[in-house]
């Protein structure tokens, strides 16, 4: 989703494809959800946390807050220089 409304935001995507884009990602979360909820039922699960993140009781919410904000900062500046940008050399653009 971070991604697609950065390509959004920069002009590199239509809005149109963008929302879209949005809503196939969310319909794809949803199946891989319900998948991994029936591969895996409730009761074989030793974790109590099937396929989600928690933070550790170690870091704060804030913490964790930077941490995203700086891993998908991070994500989307490679995807605008790899894919995006005219000057990169990984394919056509």
């Amino acid at each position: 989703g971070a991604v697609t409304f950065s390509l959004v935001l920069g002009g590199a995507l239509p809005w149109y494809q963008g929302v879209m884009h949005l809503v196939m990602q969310l319909l794809g979360s949803l199946l891989g959800a319900g998948i991994l909820a029936a591969v895996f039922p409730c009761s074989m699960d030793m974790t109590g946390n099937l396929g989600s993140n928690i933070v550790s009781k170690d870091y704060g919410p804030g913490r964790a807050l930077l941490a995203e904000v700086v891993g998908t900062f991070l994500l989307c500046t490679v995807v605008w220089q790899v894919a995006v940008s005219s000057l990169s050399r990984a394919g056509p653009n």
